[in-house]
């Protein structure tokens, strides 16, 4: 039974309000102390599972690896399945909105993928492969890389040079050519996948590329999909303090989820709750009886 004495004015809308951002509805009732304990306690829940998490433990759907391919080289929207944690995180509204709106980004067609449209400047973290006779042989490389696209308006095909560190401290340029593999610009991961070949000084291929990342801009994987791959790295990464992470996103959603119930219907248990059975028992029982019946003598006598 709502309480008579909270005025909850539309309760609909106030239970929008309080999904849309908790606390919120209270505020729209004029239940400031509320407002502010819900808000407080809420946010700071989410906020804390996203700092822990490193960004990353809010995302709508999780990437499929279907193919010994990454996914962050396929044009089309790669295989996913929702994520169902997601169901709870959800409920703390705004705050958890742009995971919706990178599974949007995700799902378009990236015509990026293997193409480059502008410069890029960036740090490089991977390996270098050179094709031999006993195989392919992997040095892992971390410097910096430049690439340009060939022609202005942007290019499949690239030239720019990677400056790699050295064992002795010293710095190593590789020249880069030909054709780029470049992954989705939308991707759950700070790291964005990149392969290319290198080339001599007069631009022709030799029997090496390099294989890694470079870093992906915030907006482009904040609460983004994510792959198998980039949770093992979290977990790999954060340990322990990952799942942590995500659980108190869960808990922050569901504890709007109250909130949002209290905005709708008022306190659980409010004025006018009380069992009247009991209490009109209670009075006519004997001592109440007579003194009841006494004070009504005298006032016969008195009349």
């Amino acid at each position: 039974m709502t309480d008579s004495r909270v005025n909850l004015r539309q309760p609909w809308l106030a239970a929008l309000l309080a999904f849309l951002l908790p606390g919120l509805g209270h505020w729209y009732q004029g239940r400031r102390f509320k407002a502010a304990v819900f808000s407080a306690g809420i946010l700071i829940l989410f906020g804390w599972g996203q700092v822990l998490g490193e960004g990353q433990a809010t995302y709508s759907r999780l990437v499929l690896r279907t193919s010994a391919d990454s996914p962050q080289f396929s044009a089309q929207p790669p295989v996913s399945k929702t994520s169902y944690g997601f169901w709870a995180q959800v409920l703390v509204g705004l705050p958890a909105f742009p995971a919706l709106l990178q599974e949007a980004r995700f799902n378009a067609i990236d015509k990026s993928v293997g193409f480059l449209d502008s410069e890029i400047r960036s740090d490089f973290v991977g390996a270098l492969i050179e094709t031999t006779r006993q195989g392919d042989l992997r040095t892992p490389v971390t410097g910096t890389l430049q690439l340009s696209p060939t022609r202005p308006e942007g290019s499949r095909t690239v030239q720019g040079e990677l400056k790699a560190g050295t064992v002795d401290g010293g710095t190593v340029s590789y020249r880069l050519g030909g054709e780029i593999q470049l992954g989705r610009a939308v991707f759950g991961s700070p790291r964005r996948s990149i392969e290319c070949r290198l080339v001599d000084e007069a631009g022709n291929f030799l029997s090496a590329r390099i294989e890694g990342t470079i870093s992906r801009g915030f907006f482009n994987w904040y609460m983004a999909p994510l792959d198998s791959m980039e949770l093992d790295r979290l977990h790999g990464s954060l340990s322990r303090q990952y799942d942590v992470a995500a659980v108190l996103t869960w808990i922050a959603g569901l504890l709007n989820l109250m909130a949002i119930w209290d905005a709708a219907q008022g306190p659980a248990y409010g004025y006018g709750d009380e069992d009247r059975g009991e209490g009109e028992g209670s009075g006519s029982g004997g001592g109440g009886s007579g003194g009841g019946d006494g004070d009504a003598d005298a006032a016969s006598v008195k009349a």
